[in-house]
């Protein structure tokens, strides 16, 4: 059937619900409940040190303390570790034992009948640490001597992988080769900083079914977590996502402070209400990136790249987050970018520090990843004098010889990677010879960055060879109603991607309803079908929606042979569309409803068609897909301040079918801001005791739209051969590319204006960064 609805900028459903300020997060759903309390949380104040108890000076009587010994023993399990690199020395974590690790460590809950009584009453709870030294840079971690977090953990070394060839191939390509390089690229931390922070309410009902409403992308992730902790059976525990506020890889799992308010309403009987402040969110929410990545490139005189030789080490945080090790891996296997290289190589360590865990966050490595190849390029065309978009060019891989399978054993789908970086660079420069800048004493550069994006994981074996302990497949339930109005079940949790309409446009097309006919029903447990992942890795509409686009397609089969039946049609095709089903070639026609009506009756059906109209789809892709990208941005850099304005942003993309237009466009703008926030101000920053210093908004600088640049996005299409539908996953792929893209940029501007680029490569390029280093070099 022909796209009615596919590859059109359909108004997102739910926009009016948001504009109006009728969306129900965490924080809206207690109001009509009875005896509900508010919690707040305990937390260490110090990053390291033996946790003797808690001393209670004065709590209120209308106030509660859950304290260590309540909490260990609800918590009879641990909390899992799902991602298993090569080395993993650590695969599951306490709710609780007798140290604290990090500052803001949640060591306990008061409850009280309100938020303000219960942040009082905290103000009574104090934790009694015996204080350890702390360590906080991962390299200290890693010598001799240092501060040891965990028993079992020798020397802090959490995990450790490798990726690519072997060191025999690798040293036989760099000894061949003309010329080599290194830096080092020393990758902020980083806070995800949704804007609505992590709340749960959680309470008990009648029968005895423990109900836990939670700002999650995952709910059947942590569902599971709440079952295994607590030792509940997973029917008696309901998960339910309302509206979240962003997630960015920071909700994909369960989180120790949330499963102890959870503890909280099982001790006292009464639902429990908590939302974490912006503090608790800097200090206590899983932190992005932060690596230490040592870079060789070896290259030819003709501009050829030859090898990459990469060792990165990570720093972890107080322990492994669910997913902690899998950046690391990710950033290893993409290094190779788009480009062709004889050899690539890359070891990692996963290493303990006495900061908050780092876990997932947009990009999941990949970020890291673009940022690695991106400058081995660059300082290839900057050695030879050549134009780096030629070098890039030059050494991309050819549409051709896809699927190729790069040194690191990734095989890509499809693709002309080429053409998105010459139609980049026919934009920018086109936009600067238009306009071209004024003669005010800053510095200009121009800057670019091509990569590919792993989207869509999956399959699930895939998984379980990269040590990835979860399911890669998605499902899908579609139901039509007897008056052709639709319902799909989806284990997807959308969070503000606009799944609500590309999931019903891809539906509508496929059975000939309209966008406004189709509901899509998500994120609660007793309800959707599962999903370990939820909404993540930029899965969900190439396996959420490809699960529903073979649903709606078995489900369509069935509306034609019903409609073919009532008509007494003998010849096919049937089509429909527009709510009507007809016969090819002919004026014959049935309404949709009266066909739906009919199959719901049940009698006189055609032989092999049973009554009702419901089909499931279970959809493990035979592969990820991979969407792919290329950036350019102009910039200028004022050297007495040190500040950076981007005067220009252009983004073209390839991620398959792009179902509507305005959403990829918007995920687009929104994870090129964040990229561009990593590369310019933001950074998660720690003094040598361990102790936070970014614990506001006015110190963890996001940016803000006066800021961001007007961007320039245009779509290429090149279907995904595995994807039902043709889609591919996009939605880090905005960060990936607008992180080395700006940072490109920068070091180019500080080129031209006579500073080249040191040895060392430390992100964010912060005001204070850039004018130390135009001072150093003056």
């Amino acid at each position: 059937m022909s796209a009615r609805f596919v590859g059109r900028s359909v108004p997102r459903v739910n926009d009016e619900t948001m504009l109006r300020g009728a969306a129900r997060y965490v924080a809206d759903l207690a109001g009509p409940m009875a005896g509900v309390l508010h919690a707040a949380v305990i937390r260490s104040p110090v990053a390291h040190g033996i946790l003797e108890g808690l001393e209670v000076d004065g709590l209120p009587d209308d106030a509660r303390l859950v304290g260590p010994e309540d909490l260990r023993r609800r918590a009879t399990g641990r909390l899992p570790v799902l991602w298993h690199i090569a080395t993993q020395n650590q695969t599951s974590t306490p709710l609780l034992d007798g140290k604290v690790r990090y500052a803001g460590q949640p060591v306990g809950v008061v409850v009280a009948p309100s938020a303000a009584a219960a942040v009082d009453a905290a103000e009574a709870v104090l934790p009694v640490i015996d204080e350890l030294p702390a360590v906080t840079d991962p390299l200290d971690a890693l010598t001799a001597g240092a501060p040891r977090l965990w028993d079992d953990v020798e020397g802090n070394l959490l995990g450790a992988c490798a990726a690519g060839d072997s060191d025999e191939h690798v040293e036989a390509v760099f000894a061949a080769a003309d010329r080599r390089l290194r830096t080092r690229l020393v990758i902020g931390r980083l806070s995800g900083a949704p804007m609505e922070g992590r709340g749960v309410l959680a309470y008990t009902e009648p029968a005895g079914k423990l109900v836990v409403h939670i700002s999650t992308q995952a709910p059947h992730a942590v569902r599971d977590v709440v079952c295994g902790v607590l030792g509940m059976p997973q029917h008696r525990v309901r998960v339910v996502a309302p509206d979240v506020g962003g997630g960015f890889g920071l909700k994909d799992h369960l989180y120790e402070d949330e499963l102890m308010v959870i503890i909280a309403a099982l001790e006292s009987g009464c639902p429990v209400q908590w939302t974490e402040t912006r503090t608790e969110s800097l200090l206590a929410t899983t932190h992005g990136r932060g690596e230490i990545c040592d870079v060789e490139v070896a290259f030819d005189d003709d501009g050829m790249l030859r090898g990459l030789r990469v060792d990165a080490v990570r720093n972890a945080g107080a322990q492994c987050s669910v997913f902690s090790g899998g950046p690391l891996l990710v950033a290893l296997g993409m290094a190779p970018g788009p480009y062709a290289w004889d050899a690539v190589q890359g070891t990692g360590r996963l290493v303990a520090t006495n900061t908050m865990s780092a876990g997932a966050y947009r990009g999941f490595g990949q970020t890291q990843a673009a940022l690695i190849g991106e400058r081995a390029v660059e300082l290839v065309a900057t050695a030879l004098g050549r134009h780096p978009a030629e070098v890039r060019r030059q050494n991309m891989i050819r549409p051709e010889d896809q699927p190729y399978t790069t040194r690191t054993h990734v095989t890509y789908d499809n693709g002309d990677y080429s053409a998105p970086l010459r139609r980049a660079r026919e934009l920018i420069e086109e936009r600067m010879a238009a306009a071209p800048p004024p003669g005010d004493g800053r510095l200009r550069g121009v800057g670019y960055a091509s990569h590919v994006q792993l989207a869509g994981v999956g399959p699930s074996n895939l998984g379980e060879l990269l040590g990835l302990r979860v399911g890669g497949y998605e499902s899908a339930v579609v139901r039509m109603e007897p008056d052709a109005s639709v319902r799909l079940y989806t284990g997807v949790s959308p969070h503000g991607q606009g799944l609500e309409t590309t999931l019903a446009q891809l539906l509508a097309d496929e059975l000939g309803v309209d966008v406004a006919d189709v509901e899509v029903i998500h994120s609660d447990t007793d309800v959707t079908p599962y999903s370990a992942f939820g909404t993540a890795a930029s899965r969900s509409l190439p396996l959420g929606g490809g699960s529903a686009v073979v649903a709606g397609r078995e489900l369509a089969a069935r509306l034609r042979a019903i409609a073919a039946a009532m008509l007494e049609a003998k010849t096919a095709p049937q089509t429909h569309a527009g709510g009507q089903g007809s016969v090819a070639g002919t004026a014959a026609s049935v309404p949709l409803a009266d066909v739906a009506a009919a199959a719901h009756r049940g009698f006189r059906l055609p032989e092999g068609q049973a009554p009702g109209l419901t089909a499931s789809y279970i959809y493990d892709p035979p592969s990820p897909t991979f969407s792919f990208a290329a950036h350019a941005c102009a910039v200028a850099v004022d050297p007495e301040l040190g500040s950076v304005e981007i005067t220009d942003y252009v983004a073209v993309l390839d991620c398959g079918t792009v179902v509507n237009p305005v959403i990829v466009q918007g995920q687009v703008h929104g994870g090129a801001a964040q990229g561009i926030g990593a590369a310019l101000t933001e950074e998660i920053v720690y003094d040598a005791d361990g102790q936070p210093r970014t614990t506001t908004l006015a110190d963890y600088l996001v940016p803000s739209a006066d800021a961001l640049p007007g961007f320039t996005v245009e779509h290429l299409e090149t279907p995904s051969p595995h994807t039902p539908g043709g889609m591919k996953g996009m939605g880090e792929g905005g960060t990936n590319a607008a992180f080395s893209c700006v940072v490109n940029a920068v070091l180019d501007a500080l080129a031209t204006g006579g500073t080249p680029a040191g040895e060392t490569l430390s992100t964010p390029l912060s005001p204070e960064r850039i004018w130390q280093t135009l001072q150093l070099s003056g």
